[in-house]
């Protein structure tokens, strides 16, 4: 080769890694290399000081005691090495840019590379275990397919944001695993229902295939995305109005916003953005300082401190709650669009927010009565799993706040196949919940019933108000009787107006713990016994509830009718009717 052109290839070289290092952009995507703050650095090191003695340096990943059941994995209890958090961990030491913990993210990213299931033929290729110590090829629990979705994401963000860093041969190690990432997720195909996974999946397969200049999976990628658009404008986001996953949407948009620059897909990215932020804005309630239901899917029943951040951040400061804490990921930053501002700094109340939240026959409707007092929200059908929020009141103060959530629990744990059926007009709600045979137990799909049999020593319903002391309340003197919380200047009134599974007779008891305090009717407590929904020619509840800032109440009695199939409810204008006997699951729960 002669001396010519070896210097010109190192000065093709040379401009490459020039480019690499200041950023990239062509006329679909771009990127620039990671560059944050000093006040984001501290930030950013605050967090990554709380997961340092995590690290097991033999192993390369964090550790993770776990104490109890989980989702997607068969382990229960034991030390256990993460790798999602593992590799967000690396993302995070890449991004604060200290040379004493280079090597250490280097050696992270390639064990949970390692980790990945790269045999074409399998069908989790592509995706990656949860724990080391728990492998694809021998675990008893469904493989969770959205690990190709959250670590193609943190892959992406290194190999963006870290070019000038990253070694050779790492990058090419990356550029494979993503694309293993992208495929599975191509191949998997979710649809524009599962809105968060939707999303992520877009943003991985359209940056993936526009890298490395994949042209099915382009043509793929932005089919994707404007079936996602399309099928939101139309049915707005399935995972209605939740904390949890509104935010991921949000996040993940953002990316979108940052790297997509394709004169087609960016206006819709950035109308979906918008779209995203009216869910938030229209269910906040300013006076708790809470986001009200009702939710598809919350993991918590307060906003946690990190949301309360997000708002402060995205509003330039002008939402400022107690306890806000800047997010772990300060490459993203939000922005409120500014006629979504009064809801959030001079709301109008009282007021109604109905929303269609899936449009299929029959519809999902969500109520949401707001005012300078409280907030009560319901979804006219959905499910007690304990991720749905489909019956919930905030009252209190955004340093105080406090919430009223109806839940039905199996040994203490929320029960999936009890199902929820509602009707409310402003501050008045009539609901009744029945059971079924197919259903999930802990979770809505992966441990369904069988025949509706399941094993239980506890069954119960239980009104749980957060931040409530135990001798607050006040326990009903008979299991049908209406009666009256007074708590914080408001009227909670319950009544239990039917009440029947099998031949068990239930009563009424109260506890409570740091957190909360509750009133819960026992419809069994005692030894483990086997149970069969299908057996039981009835098992349903029915209450009525009313939560007023006044004393008097002048409401009428409900009128109940049941045949042999339905259980009818009327009360004040209000209407829910329900089948008595436990059946499969119907659409829309």
């Amino acid at each position: 080769m002669s001396t010519r052109l070896i210097l010109c290839l190192l000065l093709i070289v040379g401009v490459t890694a020039s480019l690499y290092a200041t950023g990239y952009k062509d006329a679909y995507i771009q990127y620039e290399p990671v560059q944050l703050t000093e006040a984001e650095k501290q930030v950013l090191r605050e967090s990554m000081s709380k997961l340092h003695d995590r690290y097991d340096p033999k192993e390369k990943m964090l550790t993770k005691q776990l104490t109890g059941w989980n989702y997607h994995t068969d382990a229960e209890s034991g030390l256990y090495h993460e790798v999602r958090s593992s590799l967000n961990y690396a993302v995070g030491l890449l991004d604060l840019g200290e040379e004493q913990y280079k090597q250490r993210a280097f050696d992270i990213i390639r064990k949970v590379i390692s980790l990945q299931d790269t045999i074409s033929a399998n069908k989790t290729s592509g995706i990656w275990p949860y724990y080391l110590e728990e492998p694809l090829a021998t675990k008893k629990s469904p493989a969770d397919w959205n690990w190709a979705d959250f670590n193609g994401v943190s892959l992406l963000d290194i190999y963006m944001g870290h070019q000038a860093r990253l070694p050779e041969d790492l990058k090419s190690i990356i550029r494979t695993s993503l694309i293993y990432a992208a495929r599975s997720i191509q191949k998997r195909n979710v649809q524009p229902g599962y809105t968060n996974i939707a999303i992520m999946g877009t943003y991985v397969t359209f940056m993936t295939s526009h890298l490395f200049d994949l042209p099915e999976m382009k043509v793929y990628a932005n089919n994707r995305l404007n079936n996602f658009y399309d099928y939101t404008l139309k049915r707005g986001f399935t995972e209605y109005n939740s904390p949890t996953y509104t935010i991921v949407a949000l996040d993940e948009l953002d990316r979108m916003k940052r790297h997509i620059v394709d004169k087609d897909a960016k206006p819709k990215v950035d109308s979906l953005y918008t779209m995203a932020w009216e869910v938030v804005a229209k269910h906040y309630h300013k006076p708790s300082g809470q986001w009200a239901g009702p939710h598809s899917r919350a993991y918590n029943s307060f906003l946690t401190p990190s949301i309360y951040g997000i708002l402060k951040q995205a509003s330039g400061g002008q939402i400022d709650l107690p306890g806000a804490t800047a997010r772990n990921d300060v490459k993203i930053s939000h922005q409120i669009p500014e006629h979504l501002m009064p809801y959030f700094l001079s709301p109008q109340y009282p007021r109604t927010q109905r929303d269609v939240l899936a449009i299929d026959d029959p519809q999902v409707i969500g109520t949401t009565y707001l005012t300078d007092k409280y907030a009560l929200s319901t979804a006219n059908r959905s499910s007690l799993w304990n991720q749905r929020r489909p019956f919930l009141a905030y009252w209190g103060t955004p340093a105080q706040p406090h919430y009223l959530q109806v839940r039905f629990l199996h040994d203490l744990y929320d029960f999936s196949s009890a199902s929820f059926y509602s009707d409310q007009k402003e501050n008045i709600v009539l609901a009744a919940i029945n059971f079924l045979t197919n259903g999930g137990d802990k979770h809505i799909s992966i441990d369904r019933l069988k025949d509706g049999k399941f094993r239980a020593n506890d069954l119960r319903l239980r009104f749980e108000f957060g931040n409530v002391q135990a001798d607050q309340l006040a326990l009903p003197k008979a299991v049908n009787e209406f009666h009256f919380q007074q708590l914080d200047n408001l009227t909670f009134g319950i009544q239990l107006f039917h009440a029947a599974f099998g031949d068990q007779k239930g009563y009424w008891e109260k506890g409570g713990d740091d957190k909360a305090a509750w009133i819960d009717y026992v419809i069994y407590s005692g030894a483990e016994k086997d149970l069969d929904l299908a057996a039981l020619n009835e098992a349903v509840l029915g209450f009525r509830f009313h939560l007023t800032d006044t004393k008097s109440s002048n409401l009428k009695e409900v009128k109940v009718t049941k045949t042999a199939d339905i259980l009818s409810a009327v009360w004040q204008g209000l209407t829910v009717q329900v089948p008595v006997k436990p059946m499969p699951q119907p659409k829309n729960l």
